[in-house]
C-alpha cells in the first residue's frame, strides 16, 4: 500500500490494527504515524493510551503490551520507531527472528490494540513478520518524492496554510525544488512555512518565494548558473560569496554546481538533437518549468565550455579533498564560465 492510499483510509475512518511504515522519507512516515494516532486517540487519552518506543522491546514484552487492556477502556496504541524486526539479514531466509506468540498475536489482534512499526530501512518482504503485517494490517512504503511529482503534495500543503501561489510563483517554486538532487519533504515543509510567514496576504508572489528561499544552496546555485548563462559574472560571484560566507561547505557547492552543469550539458545535447523543453524535462526527471529553464540557459554556453567546466570541477573536487586548493577555486571556475 502506498502513502496516499493509507492516509485516505485513515481519514475515512478505517484504521488498520497493524502498520509497518518503512522507507527513507521521514516526513511522510511522521505524518502517517501522526494521522493514525490522532484517529485512534483523542488528546485527553494519549497520556494513558499511547506508548512510544525508540527500539524494539523483546517479543514477549511487546506481546504483553499488545494484550494489556486499556485503563478505563479506549484504545491501546503502541508506536515502535526504528524497528529492526523487518530488516533484511536479521535472520536467515525462512526464519522468523521473533517468537510464535508474537506472530499469532499480530494475526489476531485484540480489538482495543493497534501497533505502528516505523523504520527508515528497507523492509525484507520475504520475512514471515512482514507477510503477517501485510495480511492483517498494512505495510506502507514511504519513498522520497521526485521533483516532477511534488505538485499534489504542494497543493495539499498550501490548502493547509490557507494560501495560494501566483502562477509565476508556482514556476519559481517548482524550479527551486527541481534543482534539489534529493527532495526532503521536511525541508520543503519548513520552507513553505517560512514563505507563508514572509508573504503579505493570501497570495504568495514570485518575489516572496525568491526572497524566502534565497539562502537555500540549491536555489542559490540555480540562480548563479542563470547569471553565468547571461555572462553576469558580478552577480554570479556575489551569490557564490553569500553561500560561502554563510558557512556552506565548498565541496557541497561544487557538487551542486557540477550537477547543474551536467544537466545543462545533457540538455544542450538533447536540444541540439531536436528535443524540446518537455522532452528535456522527461529525460532529466525534472518538472517542465526546469526543462524550459535548462533549455534557455543552455543557449548561453558552448558545448565545449560545459565540457571544460566539468573537467575543471572534477579537478577542483580532487584538489579540495587533498588540501591543494581552497574555496576560491569555485570563483575561478565561475569566471571562466562567464567568458
Amino acid at each position: 500500500m502506498d502513502y496516499g492510499a493509507a492516509l485516505t483510509e485513515i481519514k475515512n475512518g478505517l484504521v488498520r490494527p497493524i502498520y509497518l511504515i518503512h522507507g527513507e522519507e521521514a516526513y511522510l512516515a511522521r505524518q502517517l504515524e501522526k494521522a493514525a494516532v490522532e484517529a485512534l486517540l483523542p488528546p485527553e487519552e494519549r497520556d494513558m493510551g499511547l506508548t512510544v518506543l525508540d527500539r524494539d522491546p523483546p517479543p514477549a514484552e511487546l506481546a504483553n503490551l499488545i494484550e494489556s487492556v486499556p485503563f478505563m477502556g479506549g484504545k491501546n496504541v503502541i508506536v515502535i520507531r526504528g524497528t529492526n524486526l523487518f530488516r533484511a539479514g536479521k535472520a536467515e531466509e525462512g526464519e522468523d527472528g521473533g517468537d510464535d506468540r508474537l506472530l499469532k498475536l499480530l494475526a489476531d489482534m485484540p480489538e482495543y490494540s493497534h501497533v505502528v512499526f516505523v523504520t527508515a530501512a528497507a523492509a525484507d518482504k520475504r520475512r514471515k513478520l512482514y507477510k503477517c503485517v501485510e495480511r492483517y494490517g498494512a505495510a506502507v512504503e514511504v519513498s522520497p518524492l521526485k521533483a516532477k511529482d511534488i505538485r499534489p503534495w504542494l497543493n495539499d500543503k498550501l490548502a493547509a496554510l490557507g494560501r495560494r501561489l501566483a502562477p509565476d510563483a508556482t514556476e519559481e517554486l517548482l524550479a527551486a525544488f527541481g534543482m534539489m538532487p534529493q527532495l526532503s519533504l521536511g525541508l520543503l515543509d519548513n520552507e513553505l512555512d517560512k514563505i507563508a510567514l514572509y508573504a503579505q496576504g493570501t497570495t504568495i508572489t514570485r518575489r516572496d518565494v525568491a526572497a524566502a528561499m534565497s539562502a537555500v544552496p540549491e536555489v542559490s546555485v540555480f540562480a548563479m548558473i542563470d547569471a553565468v548563462s547571461q555572462k553576469q559574472a558580478g552577480k554570479a560571484l556575489k551569490l557564490l560569496a553569500e553561500q560561502l560566507a554563510a558557512g556552506e561547505n565548498a565541496l557541497r557547492l561544487l557538487a551542486l554546481l557540477a550537477r547543474q552543469v551536467r544537466m545543462l550539458w545533457r540538455g544542450k545535447e538533447l536540444a541540439d538533437g531536436g528535443a524540446g523543453s518537455r522532452e528535456i524535462a522527461d529525460e532529466l526527471g525534472v518538472p517542465p518549468f526546469v526543462g524550459e529553464k535548462l533549455l534557455r540557459q543552455g543557449r548561453g554556453f558552448a558545448a565545449a565550455t560545459l565540457q571544460r567546466t566539468m573537467v575543471a570541477l572534477a579537478e577542483a573536487d580532487r584538489d579540495l579533498k587533498n588540501g591543494r586548493a581552497d574555496k576560491y577555486v569555485l570563483e575561478r571556475i565561475v569566471i571562466e564560465m562567464c567568458k
